[in-house]
C-alpha cells in the first residue's frame, strides 16, 4: 500500500514538474517571440527612416516624403504589425563651413505585446540652396562708337543696349563708349535713374574716329577698383581692331587681369574678386585679337568668352553673354551624384544645367520647360542641392 502511495506521489511530482516545464517553455516561447516582434520593429522603424531620407533627397518634397501616411504605409510594407509612425522637420543645422544637413526626427509607437513601446532616430540629409541674388556681379560694357560702327552696326549695338536695360537684371552696370579716344562713360550702378542716364549717353552719341582698346580697358579697371562688389564681368564689343595693335592691350590685359590668383576665379568675393572678359565681335572684327583678351585667370579657353556675329545678332549674342554671366551657382559643397532641383522640381544634368565638377560651378540652361535661366535672372529661383545618404542616429 505505501509504495503504491509513492508510486502515485512521484507521478503527480513529475506531472507538477511537467506543467511547470511547460508553462517555462511557453513563457520562453512568449519572450523570444517578444523578442521577434520587437526587433521587427526596429528594422522597420529604421527601414522606413532610410526611405523618408532618400525620398526627400530624389524629389525635394519634403511634405510628401515626411507624412503620417507614408510613415505607417511603409511600416506595413516593412513587416510592422502594429506600429503607427510619426514625422517631424526639425530644419537646418550647419555647421562652422556653412555646411548644411536637414535633419527629421522619426518615432514609431508600437505593442509588442506587452506594452505600448516609442522608438525613435534622427535622420540627417546634405542640403543646400542657391539663389543668384546672392551673388553681387557688375559688368563694364565697352562699346565701339568707332567710325566703322556707323549705319546698321550702330543701330544694333543702341537696340541690344536698351534691350539689356529693359530687361531690368539684377545687376549693376556701367557704359564706356569708345573709339581712339573715351568718348562718354557712365558709373556703376543700377536702378532706374542710372538706366535712364545710360540710354542718353547712348542715344545721344555716335560714332567717328578710330579704335583703341587699351584707353577703355584702362577705364575699366579704375572703375572695378574703386568700387566693391564679388564678381565683375567686362564685355568689351567690337567691329574691329585696335589701331595700336594687339600688344598694348593684350599687355594690359595679362598684367591687370589675367594674373589674379586663380583661387579668386573659384570663390570670388569683396575681397578678392574675380574679373573676367567676355569679347563680341561684330562682322570685320578681328577675331586673332579679341581672342588673346578673352577669359579669366582660371579659364582663358576662347570657345567660353569669344562671340562672332554679324550686325543683326548683336542683341541675341549680347543676351547670351549676360546669361553666361548670370546663370551660374557655386561653388558648392556637395559632392559624388547630384540631385538639383528648382522648388520641387528635378533638374536633369546635361539638359537643364552642366556641372564643371573642377571648379564646382553649375551652370543653368534657359529653354523650356523650367526656362531656369530666366527664372534666377528674375530672382524667382530657388535652387535646392541634395547628394549623398541619408544618415541615421539611433536615440535610445
Amino acid at each position: 500500500m505505501n509504495r503504491v502511495r509513492q508510486k502515485g506521489m512521484i507521478s503527480a511530482i513529475i506531472l507538477f514538474a511537467a506543467a511547470i516545464l511547460a508553462l517555462f517553455s511557453i513563457g520562453i516561447v512568449d519572450i523570444g517571440k517578444l523578442s521577434i516582434d520587437i526587433n521587427i520593429e526596429k528594422q522597420a522603424l529604421d527601414s522606413c527612416s532610410i526611405l523618408i531620407g532618400n525620398k526627400v533627397i530624389q524629389t525635394n518634397d519634403i511634405e510628401l516624403a515626411c507624412n503620417s501616411n507614408f510613415g505607417d504605409d511603409c511600416l506595413e510594407i516593412a513587416g510592422s504589425k502594429t506600429g503607427r509612425m510619426s514625422c517631424n522637420d526639425l530644419g537646418l543645422i550647419c555647421n562652422d563651413q556653412d555646411v548644411c544637413k536637414r535633419k527629421f526626427l522619426i518615432s514609431s509607437s508600437y505593442n509588442p505585446g506587452t506594452s505600448d513601446v516609442t522608438k525613435s532616430v534622427n535622420v540627417y540629409i546634405n542640403e543646400e540652396t542657391h539663389e543668384v541674388n546672392l551673388v553681387d556681379a557688375a559688368v563694364v560694357l565697352l562699346l565701339d562708337y568707332s567710325g566703322s560702327m556707323r549705319g546698321n552696326r550702330i543701330v544694333q549695338l543702341k537696340s541690344a543696349v536698351r534691350e539689356f536695360i529693359d530687361s531690368r537684371f539684377n545687376l549693376s552696370y556701367s557704359v564706356i563708349l569708345y573709339n581712339n579716344n573715351i568718348i562718354a562713360t557712365s558709373d556703376i550702378n543700377k536702378g532706374l535713374n542710372h538706366d535712364q542716364t545710360v540710354i542718353s549717353i547712348v542715344n545721344n552719341n555716335n560714332p567717328g574716329g578710330g579704335t583703341n582698346f587699351v584707353l577703355p580697358l584702362q577705364e575699366a579697371m579704375q572703375q572695378i577698383n574703386s568700387t566693391n562688389h564679388e564678381v565683375y564681368y567686362i564685355l568689351l564689343i567690337s567691329d574691329g581692331s585696335p589701331n595700336e595693335g594687339l600688344q598694348p592691350s593684350k599687355n594690359f590685359v595679362d598684367n591687370n587681369i589675367m594674373n589674379i590668383n586663380n583661387n579668386f576665379c573659384v570663390l570670388s568675393t569683396f575681397q578678392n574678386p574675380c574679373i573676367s572678359i567676355f569679347s563680341l565681335g561684330v562682322d570685320n572684327a578681328d577675331i586673332n585679337v579679341l581672342s588673346n583678351l578673352s577669359g579669366n585667370s582660371l579659364n582663358q579657353n576662347n570657345d567660353d568668352y569669344l562671340y562672332t556675329v554679324n550686325a543683326n545678332q548683336t542683341a541675341s549674342a549680347f543676351n547670351a553673354i549676360i546669361e553666361e554671366i548670370m546663370c551660374r551657382v557655386g561653388p558648392i559643397a556637395a559632392e559624388d551624384a547630384l540631385y538639383v532641383f528648382n522648388d520641387l522640381e528635378v533638374l536633369e544634368e546635361d539638359i537643364d544645367y552642366v556641372y564643371n565638377e573642377d571648379i564646382k560651378i553649375i551652370k543653368f540652361y534657359d529653354q523650356d520647360p523650367f526656362n531656369i535661366c530666366t527664372e534666377m535672372l528674375n530672382n524667382r529661383s530657388n535652387i535646392t542641392i541634395r547628394w549623398g545618404k541619408t544618415y541615421l542616429e539611433v536615440l535610445e
